[in-house]
Order: structure tokens, then sequence, then C-alpha cells
């Protein structure tokens, strides 16, 4: 097929598959040059039942919407039909996260909600509830050129496999470029194909460009056709719409993340959709800091307190309203009192106030800001839990009972201490490398975050292996798991973490300045690796904070 065919043309190029009686199954085989899809691959790929008489297969966009092609679900997707919106006609379901359609991996979701687009053939669609496990494809920023190699994943029928019982991968090269759509050509699209994502990798990241909706099914089982050309819906230039649409299954709780990059500090949310806002100048828009060393912040009835310190020492203070304006930065040294050497610091929320862990030359000091934003002067914690050597690293949480959490990192090793809720401190720091925590490498990162009540953490070593565990209110601690398949095996130069919405929430700065994010759900369960991009500069640190803005 050459260039790309309109909704008037479905006709021509029906990829939907009928599932009726008696329809063969056989094992799973390639398509062509495409492949089965490696276990756990491209879990953002569904399959998508249609009242047990068509398949289709959807890209999962966020932990609650799908996008696919509108001629999955009209009566006849051989004629240019206009889909309503609403529910759908016939009750359909998403298999979602499961590559081996034999197993009972990933999760299965009743479809709800269709909201089509009127110029291309794509629908947005609702699933009852939200999953977590599986990653998200995140609309491109840009569209495709001629020429550009693509990449695509679907359950579509293959050369030899009627319907196959595995997701196939194949590389798709990009044809004309028009309006609404782009042609494709290389691995064969296949009836059951609809709906498959067309996406490239982008600085180790694949981004969404297009979604298939039509093709020629040259070397596709049951066709004698010999093209093998297809047309998908473009989907970069309809970001906003897609956004404006999938708002009504969002909760008022962000993520805020701060990163300080080699071009400065800079600011992003995401909200609870999965989606992240595009990266503000946070120095533009509360106040240059000279030589900036290190940021953090923390969150109270959804004013966002950030603490920047800069090259001289001194620490500064900013606020990003509710409404999402800034607080210009103002020095606060002389409030909470000059530590030469401050080079870094750690904040949470009291619930009332605040309370900040700062590091210089390798002493621990710890200040609280009161409702009224009035701060105490330092107090010296590491005068009364000990000096531990070659300190780092500080984070610090506040949890059950009042307590306030304190960790350093120190000599390759993670420590623990806690400010009770009367002001008295731990008789010493415990060591928290002391526990089965299943790292044999220098600890070279830590990260502290208060869930329900209860202490979690991130523990990163130089080796690039991470950990999690709960610490709960009586002081026991829960096994260490692994997090290499949630946060990535990379070596890591920074970590932090937060609650959000009952939600723990972690990310790590890799040592080629990328962000990898993740989420723990209430019931324990992980989404998978989030690689968040689109900031100037190389990362070096990052802080979040969880509020309701």
């Amino acid at each position: 097929m050459s260039g790309t065919r309109s909704r008037s043309a479905w006709a021509a190029a029906l990829l939907t598959a009928a599932i009726s009686a008696g329809t063969l199954t056989g094992v799973p085989a390639q398509a062509m040059d495409g492949d089965a899809a490696a276990s756990g691959a491209s879990t953002s790929t569904a399959k998508v039942d249609v009242g047990g008489v068509r398949a289709c297969s959807g890209t999962l966009i966020n932990n609650q919407w799908m996008i696919t092609a509108a001629s999955c679900f009209v009566d006849d997707p051989a004629q240019a039909t206009t889909l309503a919106a609403g529910a759908p006609k016939l009750k359909t379901t998403a298999t979602i996260g499961r590559t081996d359609l034999t197993r009972t991996t990933g999760q299965v979701r009743e479809i709800t909600q269709l909201i089509p687009r009127t110029d291309r053939d794509l629908v947005l669609a609702k699933l009852a509830s939200p999953v977590s496990g599986p990653s998200f494809l995140h609309p491109a920023t840009t569209a495709p050129v001629a020429g550009e190699t693509l990449k695509t994943a679907g359950y579509g029928r293959t050369k030899d496999t009627w319907v196959p019982n595995a997701l196939h991968t194949g590389t798709l090269t990009t044809g004309p470029v028009e309006t609404t759509a782009i042609g494709i050509d290389g691995t064969p699209i296949c009836k059951g194909d609809t709906g498959a994502p067309v996406f490239r990798e982008k600085n180790g990241r694949p981004e969404l460009a297009a979604i298939a909706t039509n093709s020629w099914q040259g070397g596709c089982l049951g066709s004698d056709e010999t093209r093998t050309g297809a047309s998908a819906s473009r989907v970069d230039d309809i970001r906003a719409w897609i956004t404006e649409n999938t708002a009504s299954t969002l909760n008022v709780w962000n993520l805020q993340m701060l990163a300080k990059t080699t071009s400065g500090l800079y600011h992003s949310m995401r909200n609870s959709n999965g989606d992240w806002t595009s990266f503000g100048n946070v120095l533009n828009a509360a106040g240059t800091i000279e030589d900036l060393e290190f940021a953090a912040d923390a969150a109270i009835k959804g004013k966002n307190y950030v603490f920047a310190v800069g090259g001289n020492g001194h620490l500064y203070q900013a606020n990003r309203r509710a409404t999402g304006g800034w607080e210009a930065f103002r020095d606060i040294t002389a409030e909470v009192g000059d530590k030469p050497g401050l080079t870094r610091v750690a904040v949470t929320s009291t619930g009332t106030g605040l309370a900040l862990i700062g590091l210089a030359n390798g002493r621990v000091y710890h200040a609280t800001q009161d409702a009224n934003e009035v701060w105490t002067k330092w107090g010296d914690v590491s005068g009364k839990l000990g000096v531990l050597g070659n300190a780092t690293q500080v984070t610090v949480a506040h949890t059950s009972g009042g307590e306030t959490q304190v960790g350093v990192a120190a000599d390759g090793k993670a420590y623990h201490g806690i400010r009770k809720s009367n002001g008295s401190w731990s008789a010493d720091w415990g060591s928290v490398s002391g526990l089965a925590t299943g790292l044999t490498a220098k600890i070279n990162g830590m990260s502290f975050a208060s869930v329900a009540g209860d202490l979690q953490i991130v523990l990163t070593a130089a080796d690039g292996n991470k950990k999690h565990a709960t610490r709960k209110a009586a002081g026991t601690w829960s096994t260490f798991g692994d997090l290499g398949d949630e946060l990535g095996r990379d070596t890591t130069i920074g970590v932090d973490a937060t609650a959000v919405n009952g939600e723990f929430q972690a990310a790590v700065v890799t040592t080629d300045g990328k962000i990898k994010h993740t989420l723990r759900h209430a019931d324990g369960k992980w989404d998978a690796t989030d690689q968040v991009v689109g900031y100037p500069g190389t990362v070096e640190s990052i802080a979040l904070t969880g509020s309701t803005n």
C-alpha cells in the first residue's frame, strides 16, 4: 500500500480478527521478520476482546486509559461508520501485561467508556479500574519523519498462526507523513493488530508515535496479497486532547519533582494518571541562587516548600503556591543559624510544620519550622547520636506517633536515628546496613518516606543494586526486596522517595544523568519503570514530595 488511507477506506484494509466458535488457536509463531515478544516486554500493549466477536490490540497510555482504533468498535469495521461516544455496544475487555495469553499474569479490565476522535481512526478507552504493574506509552512530542525506523507490538495473526497466544513485535519504516496519519512498511500488520502501538525509542525510552489502523496484510496467514504496507493514525499532535479527555480519572494528588541539572533547577509534576507536566525553570520563577549545590522540598496543604543550598553554604527557601505561582527565594541562614560547609539538606512535613536536616562538615543538624513559619536554630544531632565518618547523604520522614526518622549514608553504610515526639533522641545511630539488606557493595544512596504512618526506605548500592523495606511503628523491619525490575539495574548517583496519596513513590538518577521512577501501591504492587524526560541539561540530583495541587 502506498501512502495512507482515511477512515472511509476501512473496507480495503480490515485488520480486526474474528473470534468465533471453532476458531483455530495454534502455538505462538513469528510473523515474517517479527518476533514473539520476550516475557514481560511491551506490557503497555493489550489484547482487546470486543464482545467475543472481534479482537484488536490496544495501547495503555496511563493507569486507566488505553488508545486504540475506533474501527474496532463499530458494527461493521469494513464500512466507514461514525463511532458514538459512551459505553461500547458489546461487552469489551482488555488483557494487559500478559505477553503469553496462556498464562494468568497481567490484569483484565472491562472497557466502560469510549471517546472517539472525529478526524482519524482513534478512540480513547476507559478501563473500569486502574491497573498497576504494566508500563505506559506516553505520546510522542514530535511527528514521525519519512524513512524513520519505528517498532510495533500486537496480538494479530502471523504468517502461520490464525490466533496467536503470544504478543509479537516487529520493525517498521515510516513512509509518507500526512496531517493525521503515516504510512508504514516492514513487519506485516495483520488482522488483530488494529490499535497496536507504533513507537520509537528516544533516549532509551519508548514513546508512542501512532496507532496501527489498516493494512494490505501481505504475508499474513490467509492472505494472497504481497504488499505489506500499512497506515497508522498519528498521536503526537493530539496530546492536549488526550490529556483533556482522560482528566476524569484524576484525583487531586500530584507528585512534585525537583531536578537539579547542569543547566539549573527545574520542576515537574506527575498526576495520578501517570502523566508528567513539562519541566519549568525554578530559578527563573523564584530567583537565581549563585552556584546552586543542592535542593530539597516538602509540601504542606498544597504548598510546596523548596530549599536550596548555595555555593556560599547559605540556605535559601522558596514556596510554590497551590495555584502554581512562586514566592521568591530568601536567605534563611540567619533564621536557622550559619553552618559553614553546609552541602546537603532533607526536609519533611510534620503535619503542621517542617523538620529540616542538614549535613555540614560531616555533622548532622536538625531544625524545625512551626505552623507560623518560624524556625528554630540548628540542633547538633551528631552531638547526641555520634559522629559518622564521611557522611555523604541525609534523609528524613515523619511517621506515626510524631517521630522524626533521620537517615544518614556514611562510609558506604546506612544509619538511622529517631527524634521522638517529646524532642528527645534515640540513644545512638542504628545500623540499617547491619540488617539483612542483601546488598554487598557500598551503599551510595538512601531515602525515607512515611506511608500510612510507617517508614519506607530505599537503599542504592555502588554496583547498581537497589533495595526496599518497611519499618513498622513498633520498630520491626520487613524483608528487603529487590527493586531492579522497578528502578532498573543501572548504577546511580542519587535517590529520593515520598508518599503521594498513600502510595510510595521513588526515583533514582543514573550515572548517565537519567531519571527513573516507580511507585508502590497500597496493596504492595509496584509499577514498571518510568523514565522521566524533558529536562534541560544532565541531571545531578532530584527531590520528591507529594501535594494536592
